[in-house]
């Protein structure tokens, strides 16, 4: 029995030997395709990770774009406000001058914009009462000085609107009010304007 004792503890330790042999390669490939498999993960996750940072990047770049065309919208805004307002101020000035400055200038607008010194002049009802004949006076006078016919007259018609005056000659009218003339005179001074308020 001692043989067969023997045969079967031999055939028993080789397959112990085998079986460890067996398991020892199996973990050997198991921790290569463990190590394989990390490797990848990490080189995806770097992948992903650049992926990401680059689409921060560029919601980030837009962000800032946006922001910057929001801003320049609110400031081109704001210049236009205080142009507008600007102008709005200068009218305000030109209708709150002493009448003798305002007629005079009504007065150098009609002598200036007149063709044939026989228009009629078309005032607010409020400069036609107030002042209407000392412009006519002012205007045909200085047509005179000028050496050219002198004969504006003054129409009882009216027309709303704020200061200023229409020429009228026939069914031509020349428009000589004066938010006309500082909206006409705005484009030519845009410049000089946003260079005053932004310097």
């Amino acid at each position: 029995m001692n043989g067969i004792d023997n045969i079967a503890r031999k055939i028993a330790d080789d397959a112990r030997q085998e079986a460890e042999s067996i398991l020892e390669e199996a973990r050997a490939q198991a921790k290569e395709i463990a190590d394989r498999y990390t490797a990848l993960a990490k080189e995806e996750s770097g992948r992903i990770l650049a992926a990401g940072q680059e689409q921060v990047q560029e919601i980030l770049r837009r962000s800032v774009s946006a922001a910057e065309q929001d801003a320049k919208k609110r400031l081109l805004a704001t210049k236009q406000k205080m142009i507008a307002s600007a102008f709005d101020e200068a009218l305000e000035k030109l209708l709150g001058l002493p009448e003798n400055e305002y007629v005079a200038l009504l007065a150098k607008l009609a002598a200036a914009a007149s063709s044939t010194g026989q228009e009629e002049m078309i005032l607010s009802p409020e400069d036609l009462q107030s002042c209407g004949k000392a412009i006519l006076k002012e205007a045909n006078s200085l047509l005179s000085k000028a050496g050219k016919k002198a004969s504006l007259t003054l129409s009882a018609e009216t027309r709303d609107i704020a200061g200023g005056l229409l020429l009228k000659s026939g069914d031509v009218e020349v428009n000589c009010a004066l938010d006309t003339i500082l909206r006409l005179m705005k484009e030519e001074l845009i410049t000089d304007v946003l260079g005053a308020l932004f310097a």
